[in-house]
C-alpha cells in the first residue's frame, strides 16, 4: 500500500471528542451557508499537508509518521483529563503540549509563516535590485523579472520546520504552563464548538485598532480551547488555584462565540444543529489572528507582525444583511 496522502491538521482523536457517534462531525462553513455532516477521516485534512518536499528527503512522510507517535501520548493525556481532570503535573504537561500543537499546526498559522517568509525574500531581493546587485535581466524580460513581479514559493519543509519548532518551543511551553488552568464542563443540553483554529486568544479590553497587537503573556489575556464537546480548557493569569467545574449556559455561549471568531473557515459541532449554524452566522464576519505588514522606506523595509485577539462582542460591527 502507498503512503497516506490525506494529512490531518487537527488530530482525529481530537475531532472524535466532538462527534456524537465517533464517526462523523457537523461541519459549518464560516463564510457562506453550507453546513453538512463530514466523516472524521475526511475532516480537517489536506493532501500532503505534512510532506517533506526536499529532493534528498529519504522519507517524505517522516513528519506524518512521527506525529502519529506524538499524538498517541497526547490522546492518552486528553482522555485522562476528560475523565478525571488535570490530576498530575504530567497530565498538565501533555495538555499544554496539545494546546501548543493545536495553535501552530493549523492552516491559518501555516499561511502566516508562508507570507512572512515570502515578504522577507522579496524585501531582500528589492534591496539588491535597487543597489544594482542583481544580474541584468535578458532583453525584453526586464519587467517580467522585476522583483515586484516575481512569484516567490516557500518549500513545505521550511513551513513545517517553523511550525513545529514553535510548537515545541520551551519558552512558549513555559508561558502556557504558568497560566492558571480551569476545566469547564458543559451543562446538560449544551456543548462546546471547535474550529479549524481551535486555540482562541481573547482580551477583554482590546481595542478594534491596535498598532502593536496583544500577546499571550499580557496579564488580561485568556486562552480557551474546547477539548471535546463536553469540556473546555481556559488558561488565564488569575492567581486563584486551578478548578474543575460546570460551566454556565452563558459561559458556553461566550466560549463558542470566541471559537467562531477565531475560526478561519470552518466551525465544527457534534451534530446537526441550527443553534451552531446561527452562532456561526452571527459571528462569521468577525475574525482574529496574526496580521503582517511590510513598511517599505525605499532604503529598507520594516516587517511588523502582530496578533489581533478575539475582542468583546460589542467591538464587532453587526453582520450585513
Amino acid at each position: 500500500m502507498g503512503e497516506p496522502r490525506r494529512h490531518h491538521y487537527l488530530p482525529q482523536f481530537y475531532l472524535r471528542g466532538f462527534s456524537a457517534n465517533g464517526r462523523s462531525i457537523f461541519q459549518i462553513e464560516k463564510q457562506g451557508d453550507r453546513a453538512y455532516l463530514s466523516s472524521i477521516r475526511d475532516t480537517a485534512a489536506i493532501r500532503d499537508y505534512h510532506d517533506l518536499d526536499t529532493v534528498d528527503a529519504k522519507d517524505p512522510g517522516a513528519v506524518e509518521k512521527q506525529l502519529a507517535h506524538v499524538e498517541s501520548q497526547l490522546a492518552e493525556g486528553l482522555a485522562v483529563t476528560l475523565r478525571s481532570g488535570i490530576t498530575t503535573p504530567d497530565i498538565h504537561s501533555l495538555l499544554i503540549q496539545l494546546v501548543a500543537l493545536l495553535r501552530f499546526r493549523v492552516p491559518a498559522f501555516k499561511a502566516t509563516i508562508e507570507v512572512h517568509l515570502q515578504n522577507v525574500v522579496r524585501s531582500v531581493g528589492l534591496k539588491m535590485e535597487r543597489r544594482g546587485a542583481c544580474p541584468p535581466p535578458p532583453k525584453g524580460l526586464e519587467d517580467v523579472l522585476r522583483m515586484d513581479n516575481i512569484e516567490i514559493t516557500i518549500s513545505n519543509w521550511k513551513l513545517l520546520e517553523t511550525m513545529f519548532n514553535l510548537a515545541a518551543d520551551r519558552d512558549v511551553f513555559n508561558i502556557l504552563a504558568a497560566m492558571r488552568p480551569t476545566l469547564l464542563r458543559a451543562p446538560a443540553n449544551a456543548y462546546f464548538l471547535t474550529c479549524d483554529q481551535p486555540v482562541a486568544i481573547y482580551h477583554p479590553t482590546a481595542p478594534p485598532k491596535n498598532a502593536y497587537g496583544i500577546g499571550i503573556s499580557h496579564p488580561r489575556t485568556e486562552i480557551s480551547v474546547a477539548l471535546a464537546r463536553r469540556a473546555l480548557l481556559l488558561l488565564s493569569w488569575s492567581s486563584d488555584p486551578p478548578v474543575d467545574r460546570e460551566a454556565t449556559p452563558d459561559e458556553v455561549s461566550e466560549f463558542n462565540r470566541r471559537s467562531v471568531v477565531m475560526a478561519e473557515a470552518l466551525v465544527f459541532a457534534p451534530e446537526v444543529s441550527e443553534s451552531a449554524i446561527e452562532t456561526t452566522r452571527r459571528y462569521g464576519h468577525c475574525s482574529a489572528g496574526a496580521v503582517l505588514d511590510v513598511l517599505d522606506t525605499g532604503q529598507g523595509t520594516f516587517h511588523l507582525g502582530r496578533f489581533r485577539p478575539v475582542m468583546q462582542a460589542d467591538c464587532y460591527p453587526l453582520p450585513s444583511k
